[in-house]
């Protein structure tokens, strides 16, 4: 009788087990899914560059630690697309992810060290200020640089931009494809 309680427990373990992995998977995929770009919408990182401390320090006067330069771009085929962004700018907002164990956690905060398991959302993506949509007609890009910190060294991290598809109400968070964080090779 004890042997099969025990068996019992163990099932019931590897059950609990098996549906917490199954859950991780599933959650993971949904995730990823909506936070793909649509059809007719690419969003890439073209390059990951550090850089010195001198132009560092020049495109982040009031804080230290952003030394990594992304150039991300936003592109659209046959449809065209509206992102989300400051008012008169070709630069969409949104925010920058760690992707970890298949999960992804928007960073924000002081020295965006602190994560969040879901994202803050289009309200507070220009920090509570307002933006507009902005038309990307269809066959066009835009392209621009996010910083980054050699601090996150080795962790993979990729950005978000809020989108709308042409015809549509409905406001999209996307993920651009992810990079590796680079160590710093200027010190």
């Amino acid at each position: 009788m004890k042997q099969f309680a025990m068996e019992s427990r163990q099932t019931s373990r590897n059950s609990k087990a098996f549906l917490a992995i199954f859950f991780v998977l599933v959650a993971g995929s949904l995730l990823s899914a909506q936070l793909s770009p649509p059809h007719g919408a690419k969003f890439e990182v073209l390059s990951v560059r550090v850089l010195g401390d001198k132009e560092a320090s020049e495109r982040s006067p009031d804080f230290i630690g952003p030394n990594i330069a992304v150039r991300l771009r936003l592109s659209s085929t046959e449809h065209g697309l509206e992102f989300y962004g400051w008012k008169n700018s070709t630069i969409p907002a949104g925010y920058k992810v760690q992707e970890l164990d298949q999960s992804i956690f928007w960073l924000y905060g002081k020295a965006g060290t602190e994560k969040k398991m879901s994202s803050p959302g289009l309200k507070t993506a220009l920090f509570g200020s307002t933006g507009d949509w902005i038309t990307l007609p269809a066959h066009s890009a835009v392209e621009w640089e996010e910083l980054d910190s050699t601090s996150f060294a080795g962790e993979k991290h990729a950005f978000t931009a809020f989108l709308k598809q042409k015809n549509k109400d409905e406001a999209l968070e996307v993920i651009s494809d992810a990079f590796v964080v680079p160590a710093n090779v200027n010190k």
